[in-house]
């Protein structure tokens, strides 16, 4: 409880001159001249709720310096760590697009690469078969050419074996009626002197796309 001093005083000159300033401090410190006045009177009830504060306020003290360097560590981390973040994100931005742009052309690349590769080689295969083809068929030319003088049996029996090389299916059957009508002209123009003998009779085939055209020139003349 309060004591009682009578009407004795402690002058305060402050408070009438300062009133602003004193007032500042009660809202911005929670602590007010009229509390100051009665703890200095002995007011128990002020005088526990100020020495708490008191307290407190050493606690605070001697924690401040740690406290204040590990918020100082955890904001500035903070901070700098979504910064990183940050430029992650733009640096994906700025070369995903151009990486998988890249991904991409290499993908297209290579497949055209592999499709030209097939490509050339087909051609080749093509180009391989119709001058094997082409061959056999001048070289059985020839042949019946050097084997009969009757020009008709030759124009005729020339017909029929391009007409045989375009019918890759029925080749070997229109073959051998081509070979069997120019040893029938052979006989119409010379009679007994017609040498059919010397009139091959070709064996044309194609297995696996590869054309066997001109197998008999090499049977004939034993290579």
């Amino acid at each position: 409880m309060a004591r009682n001093y009578g009407t004795a005083k402690l002058k305060n000159h402050i408070s009438n001159n300062a009133p602003g300033t004193l007032g500042a401090m009660g809202k911005l410190f929670d602590v007010s001249a009229e509390d100051f006045n009665k703890a200095l009177q002995g007011d128990q009830t002020v005088i526990t709720r100020i020495a708490d504060m008191a307290r407190l306020s050493d606690t605070a003290q001697a924690n401040l310096p740690k406290a204040l360097e590990a918020y100082r560590s955890i904001i500035e981390t903070t901070g700098d760590v979504n910064q990183a973040y940050a430029e992650l994100v733009q640096l994906t931005q700025k070369h995903g697009t151009q990486t998988l742009k890249a991904i991409n052309a290499s993908k297209t690349g290579e497949q055209r690469f592999k499709n030209e590769m097939t490509e050339i080689q087909a051609e080749h295969v093509n180009a391989t078969t119709a001058e094997a083809t082409r061959h056999a068929q001048r070289s059985s030319l020839i042949q019946i050419a050097g084997a009969t003088a009757d020009l008709m049996a030759l124009a005729k029996y020339e017909a029929d074996l391009i007409k045989a090389s375009n019918k890759v299916p029925e080749a070997q059957d229109t073959a051998d009626r081509a070979y069997e009508t120019a040893v029938t002209n052979a006989l119409w123009t010379n009679g007994s002197e017609a040498k059919t003998d010397r009139i091959p009779k070709p064996n044309y085939s194609r297995t696996a796309g590869i054309s066997r055209v001109g197998q008999w020139f090499r049977n004939f003349m034993g290579i």
